[in-house]
Parts: structure tokens; sequence; C-alpha cells
């Protein structure tokens, strides 16, 4: 589907999205109060675009 959603990687094997999203970790921190923060880490161009898309389309 993120191909056919996001024209950046239209050209990309399914193949490489998948590898590109399975690298990408999130990491979350329960705070004393309670809140919890969220860090995430080893970005790379594709699932960059696709994180910073998501936010757009939620």
């Amino acid at each position: 589907m993120m191909r056919y959603e996001f024209e950046e990687v239209k050209h990309r094997s399914t193949k490489f999205i998948k590898k590109s999203l399975s690298n990408l970790t999130l990491t979350v921190n329960f705070l004393k109060n309670g809140v919890k923060k969220y860090i995430f880490a080893n970005f790379d161009k594709i699932n960059s675009l696709i994180v910073a898309r998501m936010g757009e389309i939620w």
C-alpha cells in the first residue's frame, strides 16, 4: 500500500520498504509522573518519509 500511497517510494520494491520499516525502532520511557516519552531511532530516507506522511494523514 505504501508504494501506491506515497509517490516518492512508488519505484521502490516492497522488499526494501519492508526492510526499512523493520529497522525503525521505538523506545518508550515511562517517567515517574506517568508520562510516556517516545524515542524513535534508526531512521533512513524511506521510513522517515513514511513516518512524516503518516503524521499528516492521522
